[in-house]
């Protein structure tokens, strides 16, 4: 019992400050996690974002890849499913495109969008496969 006496203090010490430096982290200069709470670091049209991964994946993952992108493009098409939407922006391509993925509404209510309709996105890039997926998206 005697040994197991330090043991429990040194724990009861670690878990006390363990509180502390929890209870005093600053939250307003948390790292901000939701796409809407960072900025912008590239503005680019779908065609161009499309373009670039077509022409080097690797110099576009470089530039692109889990960065902040606002992406402008004309709608193809709408997915949505189980409070989930992703959208298809259209590029040179007629099969593919930028998929944007859109976080899932707490209301479980998908926003309405047309097929030719021209709109913004601030998403997370999440890289290229056969489309480029964006993830994280926000209307912007």
């Amino acid at each position: 019992m005697k040994k197991l006496l330090p043991i429990l203090l040194l724990l009861t010490l670690l878990v006390l400050v363990f509180l502390f430096l929890r209870s005093n982290r600053s939250y307003k200069t948390s790292n901000p996690t939701m796409v809407w709470e960072q900025d912008t670091e590239v503005k680019i049209s779908a065609t161009d974002l499309f373009n670039a991964f077509i022409n080097d994946e690797a110099g576009a993952n470089e530039q692109y890849l889990n960065k902040v992108v606002e992406v402008e493009g004309v709608v193809s098409t709408v997915r949505k499913g189980q409070g989930s939407t992703s959208v298809l922006l259209r590029s040179n391509d007629p099969a593919y495109g930028v998929r944007c993925r859109l976080d899932r509404q707490p209301n479980g209510e998908s926003p309405d969008f047309k097929v030719g309709q021209n709109i913004r996105f601030k998403c997370i890039c999440n890289g290229y496969v056969q489309d480029v997926e964006m993830v994280q998206c926000k209307e912007k």
